[in-house]
């Protein structure tokens, strides 16, 4: 008998680390740190590549999202608790990053690793969270600035009962204005966070290096961008319909799409 060798448990449960994921060496690939330039269709490529990532676990990728929306849900039910829940989302995209990395090389679905952004790369991540918190802020504001006198006068000519039209009209362009400017904003800001996380936690890169890629990568690639998001946007619409039940699909899918847009813009093949 060999008292040196370590005894194994049979009934001690499995352990999910962020060391498991680990990086093999490939010289096919390279990884862009400006991002590449892509055709328009790749848009809808990434789409694609995200239902074949999450096809053959399809199983786990549900229970995963559903986890998600249940922790998300508690979160915003909770007082002052749910302001909280922008700064969550960026830790458990980087977390789900590192999954879909670990999918992708060994073809194992590690479950625990959707919670690794708490113990990798946590404080860039909440950096990503503080920045989509501050530009959601600011939309706020901007709002609520240009849109909220033109506001105002139109209540009180709506009191008045004899509005008129040239102050209903100049008010109705403010708001439109003001909610134009609000989306613009929140758009900069996802632009600057979408792949922030995925950069953090793949490749240790800082807060700003990744906040500064990903706003190049959007850059480069506009027009995939919006084709991405108008397809994307029809599909979760779609999903609704059938009492909501098609987003047990659909926002699984959403999420692996961070990850493939990832890997479409700023890793090529030698």
């Amino acid at each position: 008998m060999n008292l040196d060798k370590e005894t194994h448990n049979p009934y001690t449960p499995p352990e999910s680390s962020v060391n498991d994921v680990v990086q093999p060496a490939n010289n096919n690939e390279t990884f862009i740190p400006g991002a590449q330039s892509v055709q328009a269709g790749e848009g809808v490529n990434w789409i694609g590549e995200a239902w074949q990532l999450i096809k053959p676990k399809l199983g786990m990728w549900v229970l995963l999202g559903v986890i998600l929306f249940v922790i998300m849900l508690v979160v915003q039910l909770i007082p002052l608790v749910s302001l909280v829940s922008i700064f969550a989302g960026p830790i458990f995209i980087g977390g789900i990053m590192l999954l879909c990395e670990k999918q992708r090389t060994t073809g194992e679905f590690d479950l625990g690793l959707m919670f690794a952004g708490f113990q990798k790369n946590l404080g860039p991540l909440i950096g990503v969270g503080a920045v989509m918190f501050g530009i959601l802020m600011l939309s706020l504001i901007v709002m609520f600035i240009v849109g909220g006198s033109a506001l105002v006068a139109l209540a009180l000519g709506s009191q008045g009962g004899d509005p008129s039209a040239a102050l209903t009209g100049i008010s109705g362009g403010m708001v439109f204005l003001a909610f134009l400017l609000m989306f613009v904003i929140y758009m900069v800001g996802y632009a600057l966070t979408w792949f922030a996380p995925a950069l953090i936690v793949i490749h240790n890169l800082s807060l700003g290096q990744a906040l500064s890629m990903s706003l190049s990568a959007v850059k480069k690639n506009l027009l995939p961008g919006l084709i991405y998001f108008i397809v994307i946007g029809v599909i979760m619409v779609i999903s609704m319909i059938p009492l909501f039940l098609g987003l047990l699909l659909a926002g699984p899918l959403f999420i692996a799409t961070y990850y493939t847009s990832y890997r479409s813009l700023f890793i090529a093949n030698k």
